[in-house]
Parts: structure tokens; C-alpha cells; sequence
């Protein structure tokens, strides 16, 4: 999130409204709900989530600098105020001992006590400021730190009051993240209360439960305006009828955003439609973008019972597709490739970087095997030569490699790792597919640049040190993901999203399985507070020259990162075992490739095929890649974005 104060947001936290919302407790058991059958994260957009963050908190730079981690008094009807907009005012004692007793000292929750329940609204108003700002000078040497203020943000009060959303209005499933976003902002400063309350005060907010139970997108259409009526309560200088503009804003941006996912289908033109109507041919585009396009929740729990018994696919449909010519990463492969197990070596994965016409950066290679194991251990490091064994991955467990190649000393470490979205990613993809919004992907194969920096950076979950898909260390690259969003088992036939999604390389975080949402993972954690990383995820990282604890010398570093399936591996270590690498003939017609990555005058050559304009670097990104798939779309009904000397005659473009 920004770290930057907004001067016009000044986090009184807008509490003119507490004391109403403290009367509506017993008052909303009437609403309607939605039900929430799933995280919290996976609930709003990190664009809502930042909004209101910014909102409640002022934002980091605010925390730290102005209100510099003490507790305050925010004025009008508030209580003493700690964390992230946490009023001690309306809380009971219990609330407070499950929300803080972990997270303070006892010596500071025993002086914080007094102040439960204690709120400075009529009556003898005056007689209470006077005590509140005794309180305040009283506990100013009490210091709440950001990470634990966010942390218990994040972690207490976000479920909370997204629960309390979900239980006050219908069809919430039916907006998009960032309109939920809006909503939940709403619910933060008025609570739901007002959504019944026969009122005046709260005769918009009655207005939006009927509109929301209308489940009609005209009607959606009208709530920016119920919100931004509402400021004839406050005035129209006042920051409450700032916030109330902003939410109606960001409400209708996420209407602008659903209407452009629920007609993608209809937005996908053929190569050929593309060029049309543009002024001169379509020219390839390498640069990163500031934000990327896929939530950074990672999936940290798995979705309830009653969000996996619901109609259509469970969690047990989620499977990875059992036919090879069925999936985009085996269909160019020839057959049959791998015996049950083989020895890579660095003249393999030199091979495969030649004949793919890869360029990569000086320095360690990373190499990513997808659907293939270490025989006999979990881990090879400074070896010659590593036995590997042919499987699939299952999107459940650590079934790839991933691994580094010292191209001076032809030294290897290897490492089990994933390169897949875990299920529960799957099964949620293809559930927000239907509603047009998007979720959990692969990264298909091919050379990316990596470069160290934070993942989740500024939340709960913030892992410094981690790969990630970018050509700096805060930006996204755009690339051609895979997403299956009519099922859940991945084919050739999905669709093929260009994208930002951020699928960085971090530790697995999990005891069993992985957390991700399309990133390559290893198995091993992070902690925020020593930042040490451990388990395999560690020694990889020490493999690539970096220590087992985060050094801000890390940052900036860069690799490039070869992702290709175990087969692929596999066929390399054939031609060389048989001596058949030596015809250079042969060895290109089985080899041979262009993919993500790859570069030289061949590629420009592609790119004229394609219609495109030859690319200056002459390396194929995401414009490419994407011409390329509308093409085998077109003409085969299918893409795997994949160029091999069949498909090159099959699309009749004489490139190889």
C-alpha cells in the first residue's frame, strides 16, 4: 500500500458516526447477507484494500510520522484510539483481550484498560474531552508499531467488519472487487445499522440495501449516486464527503471493470483484427507496469466446507490434465520423450537455452523444470549431474524442479519446488471466471527476467528477498498467462490472458502443500520479524549468492529465469546420451523452439510474419506471444503460444 500522508485525509478516522454505530448492534440481525464462502482477501480488490487502509489509518507515513505509533484521541464522539483506527471506546474488555492480548505487552494492556468503553459523546460531554486528553498524555509513551498495527488489521479487524458487510446485504458475489471495496469502505465509518435504520440520516444507506437486493445492474449502477448524496450530511468541504466522492469513484470504476471482463470473450480479435485500424503494424512492448494485475493473497487458507459443497467443480475435480497433447506445455513435444528417469547435466540446459533461442543475462541461470523430480532427495547442490524423474504436477505438491546453473564451472543445484497455481487457486479461478474476474494462472514456459524484491510488500504477509517477475524491483511485467476459467483442469483450449500477474518465485509457506496463486514456490518460509528465510527456499536463495537472512544488498539483483517442462529436459538429455546432439540437423528439428524469451533474427522474422513490426531487441514478449496465439486459435482452434518446426508448417509461416 502507499506509504504516502494525504493531507485532505486526516484519520479523525471519521468517527462522527461511532456513537450511532454502537446503538445498531443489536439492530442489524434483520439485514439480508451474502454469504462469505470465502477469505476476506479474496473479497475486495488490493486497490479497495489500499483505499481503505489509506482511509482509516492516514497510511504508513501518516502512522509513523505524525501520529508516530501512540495512542490518540481522534475528537468528536471517539475514544482513545490505537493501531489501525482501533477505538478502545467501543469494544468491550473481551473483544480487546482477543484482539491485543497477544500482540502488546501486559504491562501496556493493563494501562490501556481504562479506557474500554469510555467515549466522548453526551451526556457531560466536556467533563469526558478533559479526561480523554488526560488519558492520551498519560499512555503517549506506549508505542504500536506499523507491522503489528497492520498485522492486527489485517488479521482481527478486517474479517470482522468484511463479515459484517456480507451480512447486511444481497448479491454482493455479484460485484466486482473494487464496488465491494466501496461498500466495505462505507461499512468501516457508518456500520451496517444504517442500512435498516428508518432514519433520514441513513435513508441512502437504506436505499443501497434495496438496490443491492435487487441483484440488477441497473440498479448497481445507481449506488455512486446514493453515496454521493450522503454528503449532505457532513457538508460538502468536509472529509467525510471526500471519502463519500472517493467511494462513489471507486464504485464505478469497478462497474467499468466488470462491464469490460463479462464481454472479454467478444474482445478477443484474431491476429489478423488486431492490425486493423491501427496506423502502421503493432510493435512489441517489453516495458513493466506499476501495478500488477492478480490479488497478492496467495490463498493463505482453504476455502470453507460450504464454498467447496456448492454447485459446479470442487476441490476434488481439481486435477492436472492427464493427456499431454491435451495441454499447451507438452502438446509440441514429440513422443514418446522421457523414460521413467534420466541425468540432466549443464550441456542440457545449455541445449535447451541454444535452441530456444534464449539470451540470458551474465552470471547464474535459474533454471524451472515444471513435472519432474529429484531421485532420491530433495535437493542436489554443486554436482555435475542430476538424476531426475519424469511425473506431473498435481497442483497439491511439490512436483518440479527448480534449480541453478553455474554456466562457468558447468556446476548444478536443484531443489524440489512447484511451478504451478496450488487447487484451491484453480477451483477459485474458475469460480470468479464465471463472473469475469480472474484468479490463479500458469506461467507458461519460456525466459523471463527476475529481479529481487518484496512480495505482498507492505501487508501481513510482506516476504523481502523473494524473485520477483519484473525488470525492477517494484514493478510487474506483462506477460501471457494461462487461465482456466470454464473448468478446472488446464488445456489447450483455456484462455491465454495478457497480463501482469506478478508470479514471482517465494517459499511455499505451508506445512503441507503450497500457497499460490500462479507463482513458483520451494518449500520453506519467511519470518517478517528477523527477516531469515529457511528450508529449501533458503538454500536457493543462498545457491544464487544471497544469505539465509534478507540483506538490503539483495535488492535490485537480477536473473534470468529458463521455465520449461521436465520433458523438455528430458529430450535434451537424450540427444546427448545418444550422441545424436552432435547432428546439428537433427538435434534442431527435435529442439527447436520460439517462446517467451526467445530472441535474435528469427524472432523479427516472426513478428513480420505475424504482422507485427520487427521488434529492435528482436525478443518475443508478450505482443508477440499473444499474435502468435491468435493465429493457431484461428486457424487450429486451439494455441499453446509455442512455435516448433510442425507448428511453424502447420500455420503455414515458414519461419524455422
Amino acid at each position: 500500500m502507499s506509504g504516502s500522508y494525504d493531507p485532505t485525509i486526516e484519520p479523525a478516522f471519521d468517527l462522527q458516526e461511532r456513537s450511532e454505530i454502537a446503538g445498531f448492534r443489536e439492530e442489524s440481525s434483520g439485514l439480508e447477507a451474502t454469504p462469505l464462502d470465502r477469505p476476506w482477501r479474496d473479497v475486495i480488490s488490493r486497490k479497495a484494500y489500499d483505499f481503505v487502509v489509506r482511509w482509516e489509518t492516514g497510511g504508513r507515513q501518516y502512522y509513523e510520522q505524525v501520529i508516530k505509533g501512540r495512542p490518540i484521541w481522534p475528537e468528536y464522539s471517539s475514544g482513545i484510539t490505537i493501531g489501525c483506527g482501533y477505538d478502545l471506546g467501543y469494544h468491550t474488555l473481551a473483544q480487546f483481550q482477543a484482539d491485543w492480548g497477544t500482540r502488546m505487552p501486559q504491562s501496556e494492556f493493563e494501562r490501556l484498560k481504562p479506557c474500554i468503553a469510555f467515549f466522548t459523546a453526551e451526556p457531560n460531554r466536556a467533563t469526558k474531552v478533559t479526561k480523554a486528553k488526560h488519558l492520551v498524555q498519560s499512555l503517549k509513551d506506549i508505542v504500536i508499531v506499523w507491522d503489528v498495527a497492520i498485522e492486527q488489521f489485517d488479521n482481527s479487524k478486517m474479517p470482522k467488519l468484511v463479515g459484517n458487510l456480507y451480512g447486511a446485504l444481497d448479491n454482493l458475489d455479484r460485484l466486482h472487487p473494487h464496488s465491494r471495496g466501496a461498500l466495505l469502505s462505507l461499512v468501516f465509518n457508518r456500520g451496517t445499522g444504517g442500512f435498516s435504520s428508518n432514519k433520514d440520516r441513513y435513508r441512502e444507506m437504506n436505499e443501497i440495501r434495496r438496490l443491492m437486493k435487487s441483484g440488477q445492474l441497473a440498479d448497481f449502477a445507481a449506488i455512486p449516486e446514493q453515496l454521493l448524496a450522503m454528503r449532505r450530511i457532513w457538508g460538502p468541504d468536509s472529509s467525510l464527503s471526500t471519502r463519500r466522492k472517493e467511494e462513489a469513484a471507486l464504485f464505478e470504476l469497478g462497474l467499468r471493470e466488470q462491464a469490460l471482463t463479462e464481454t472479454l470473450e467478444t474482445l478477443m480479435p484474431s491476429a489478423d483484427e488486431i492490425l486493423e485500424g491501427v496506423e502502421g503494424p503493432l510493435a512489441e512492448d517489453h516495458t513493466d507496469v506499476e501495478t500488477q494485475s492478480d490479488i497478492e493473497c496467495d490463498n493463505e487458507e482453504l476455502l470453507e466446507d460450504i464454498f467447496l459443497e456448492a454447485l459446479g467443480p470442487t476441490l476434488a475435480d481439481v486435477k492436472w490434465n492427464p493427456n499431454d497433447d491435451d495441454h499447451p506445455d507438452y502438446r509440441h513435444l514429440p513422443k514418446p520423450v522421457a523414460p521413467p528417469e534420466f541425468d540432466v547435466t549443464a550441456e542440457d540446459i545449455e541445449a535447451l537455452v541454444e535452441f530456444n533461442a534464449f539470451d540470458p543475462k551474465p552470471g547464474l541461470l535459474v533454471f524451472a523444470l515444471r513435472g519432474c523430480r529429484i531421485v532420491g532427495a530433495d535437493k542436489r547442490e554443486d554436482v555435475a549431474s542430476i538424476t531426475l524423474g519424469d511425473q506431473r504436477p498435481d497442483h497439491r505438491d511439490y512436483r518440479c524442479v527448480i534449480g541453478v546453473l553455474n554456466r562457468q564451472s558447468k556446476k548444478l543445484w536443484a531443489y524440489k519446488a512447484s511451478t504451478v497455481c496450488n487447487a484451491t487457486s484453480v477451483l477459485t479461478g474458475y469460480q470468479k471466471g464465471q463472473r469475469g474476474l480472474f484468479e490463479g494462472n500458469i506461467l507458461a514456459t519460456g525466459c523471463y527476467t527476475y529481479t529481487v524484491g518484496v512480495h505482498r510488500a507492505g501487508t501481513s504477509g510482506e516476504i523481502k528477498g523473494v524473485l520477483r517477475l519484473a525488470n525492477d524491483s517494484t514493478g510487474a511485467s506483462t506477460v501471457i498467462a494461462l487461465r482456466s476459467i470454464n473448468d478446472v483442469v488446464y488445456d489447450r483450449r483455456d484462455f491465454f490472458h495478457k497480463c501482469a500477474p506478478a508470479d514471482n518465485i517465494h517459499p511455499g509457506r505451508r506445512n503441507t502443500g503450497f500457497s499460490s496463486l500462479g507463482c513458483l514456490t520451494l518449500p520453506g518460509d519467511y519470518r517478517k520479524t528477523s527477516k531469515t528465510h529457511s528450508g529449501i527456499w533458503a538454500d536457493f536463495r543462498v545457491a544464487l549468492g544471497m544469505g539465509k537472512v534478507f540483506d538490503n544488498s539483495d535488492m535490485g539483483k537480477q536473473f534470468s529465469v529458463m521455465l520449461v517442462t521436465g520433458l523438455d529436459a528430458a529430450l535434451a538429455s537424450r540427444l546427448r546420451t545418444s550422441g545424436e546432439i552432435a547432428d546439428r540437423d537433427k538435434t534442431d528439428a527435435a529442439l527447436r523452439r520460439l517462446r517467451f524469451g526467445s530472441q535474435g533474427p528469427i524472432v523479427a522474422k516472426l513478428q513480420q510474419k505475424l504482422g507485427l513490426a520487427p521488434d529492435a531487441s528482436q525478443l518475443i514478449g508478450p505482443i508477440t506471444r499473444e499474435a502468435l496465439i491468435k493465429r493457431q486459435q484461428a486457424k487450429l482452434g486451439w494455441a499453446d503460444g509455442i512455435l516448433s518446426p510442425e507448428m511453424d508448417n502447420d500455420l503455414g509461416l515458414g519461419v524455422l
